[in-house]
Formats: C-alpha cells, sequence, structure tokens
C-alpha cells in the first residue's frame, strides 16, 4: 500500500483539498468540522452534547478498534488504514485529555478515508500544513467540543467577559484540556477579544487552572479509557489472542511472531513496516 507521512514524506490518498495551503478557518477545517458532525450525528450523539466516553464513540459505534500503548517520545498516535481491521493508536503516556483528542483525530482520519499514517505531537499540537492533518484537527475539535454546543454552553452560563473559570468547568465537562476549551470558545465565536485570549492563555501556561479546579470541586471525566490509563497496555478486543495483539502488548518478539505465523523475521519486519507497525510497538 502507499503510505501518507506528516513530515516531509510521500501524500498519498484522497487529501481533504488539492491545495495544501493552511488557512484557519479555511476549507480544509471546515470540511473536517463538517465530517465530525456528520459522524457525531451517525453514530446517534445530540448536536452539541459532550461525548461521556470517547472509546465506546470510536470503537463500539464507530467501527474502529482502538489500541493504546506507552509510545516512544514524539509519537501521540496513528491511523492504520486496514480495511478488514482499522486501528487508531493513541500515546498511553500522555494526558487523558491529550489522548482523547488524539484517538479523535485518528478517528477522523479513518472517517475520511485518509491512509495509514503516524502521528507526531508536533503534527497534532501545532500548526499542520498537511491538508489531511488540519481536516483530523478540525474533525476532533468538533467531534468533541462541537460549535454550536459551545455557543449555548456560553449562552447559558457566561455573563460578561469569559473568565478562566468558566474554562475550566467546560473543560471539565468535556474532558478537555483547558487550552482545548480556550481553543473551542474562540472557535464558536464566543471569545473574540484577542486580550482576554492572550490572559486566558498566561493563566493557563501558569497552571492557575489546576488549583481552580480543585477549589471548584471538579472532579476529572472518569471514562474507559481513563480507566485504561491504569492498566496499560490496551488491546482491541478485536486483536485480543491474536499475534498481532500479543506482539503489541510486548508479550512475543518478533521471533515469535514470526514462527507463530509461519513467515521468517525479515518477511515480518517488513510486513510490519508496510503498515508502519514497527514504529507503534511498546517503547
Amino acid at each position: 500500500m502507499t503510505v501518507r507521512r506528516t513530515a516531509g514524506g510521500e501524500l498519498a490518498g484522497p487529501p481533504c483539498a488539492a491545495d495544501t495551503r493552511f488557512v484557519p478557518g479555511s476549507l480544509y477545517s471546515n470540511r473536517g468540522a463538517k465530517r465530525a458532525r456528520e459522524a457525531r450525528e451517525a453514530l446517534g450523539y445530540a448536536a452539541g452534547a459532550p461525548i461521556d466516553d470517547v472509546l465506546e464513540a470510536i470503537e463500539d459505534r464507530g467501527g474502529a478498534h482502538a489500541v493504546v500503548l506507552e509510545l516512544n517520545d514524539g509519537v501521540a498516535g496513528a491511523y492504520i488504514a486496514k480495511a478488514e481491521l482499522p486501528l487508531v493508536f493513541v500515546n498511553g503516556a500522555q494526558a487523558i485529555t491529550r489522548q482523547r483528542f488524539t484517538l479523535a483525530h485518528e478517528f477522523g482520519h479513518f472517517r475520511m478515508d485518509h491512509s495509514t499514517v503516524v502521528d507526531e505531537e508536533a503534527v497534532i499540537g501545532g500548526v499542520p500544513r498537511d491538508p489531511n492533518e488540519v481536516c483530523a484537527n478540525a474533525f476532533a475539535a468538533e467531534f468533541l467540543m462541537p460549535r454550536e454546543g459551545t455557543k449555548a454552553w456560553a449562552q447559558e452560563r457566561v455573563r460578561g467577559e469569559l473568565t478562566l473559570e468558566h474554562v475550566v468547568v467546560y473543560a471539565n465537562e468535556y474532558g478537555v484540556s483547558p487550552q482545548a476549551a480556550r481553543y473551542a470558545f474562540a472557535t464558536a465565536g464566543v471569545l473574540t477579544d484577542q486580550d482576554r485570549a492572550d490572559q486566558l492563555d498566561a493563566e493557563i501556561a501558569d497552571e492557575l487552572h489546576i488549583d481552580l479546579a480543585s477549589y471548584l470541586g471538579l472532579e476529572p471525566l472518569e471514562d474507559r479509557l481513563a480507566d485504561t490509563a491504569q492498566r496499560l497496555p490496551r488491546i482491541p478486543p478485536a486483536l485480543e489472542h491474536s499475534a498481532l495483539g500479543d506482539l503489541l502488548m510486548g508479550a512475543i518478539d518478533i521471533d515469535e511472531l514470526a514462527a507463530r505465523a509461519g513467515r521468517s523475521p525479515d518477511e515480518v519486519h517488513a510486513a510490519l513496516a508496510e503498515f508502519r507497525l514497527d514504529q507503534l510497538r511498546p517503547a
């Protein structure tokens, strides 16, 4: 198969747009957000409500299979485009709010029929220029923090200027990071004052949100992904008791996998590299 690389590599498969320039609010981000709204509707989620369990959304309803491993530094997640067994990977060593965004990002690759990709942290957290990455980031943001839901939330609760308390409470309800919540308010048109946005960014950078969440008595969202973080690695049911599942869990090595498959170690290495699974074994 042809593999799309995220940085400095080959681009294959149908991108979300032919033009590779990135402009915030552009065709690529708009298309990703639209596909997220379509996915939420198809999977039976209310238009603006939080998704209480992202693993249920992606695996039980969405048709992808989630693998949570402690991956190498610099790798946030991956999408493996196997028609019979689409896999989404997330680095379980990262913060749980980051994991939810990564899973939604990789699920976006799946929903938009993108090619296999291993996503670096900079691609998901920075300003990507690959149109597929722009689409997947916008998909993840809209999938977890729907624009219309964010507007409705603010109309009900925000009087006057947006405060860090608003950001923290919203982030807690939607299971995202305060920084992601801050961006969601801006995307929804709730936060339009750049000076106020900069002030909120500074407060978050100073980690004032941590003490504030404690003061407000907020408990983090408990879902299956949060539970999984305590019991890594996490292999989806579709891979349990399989040779690939055992390899990803670290229970067997390449030689043992080759013996079970009746292939040579070199053949197994080549097969793993074809799907970039050689980059996704536990750290």
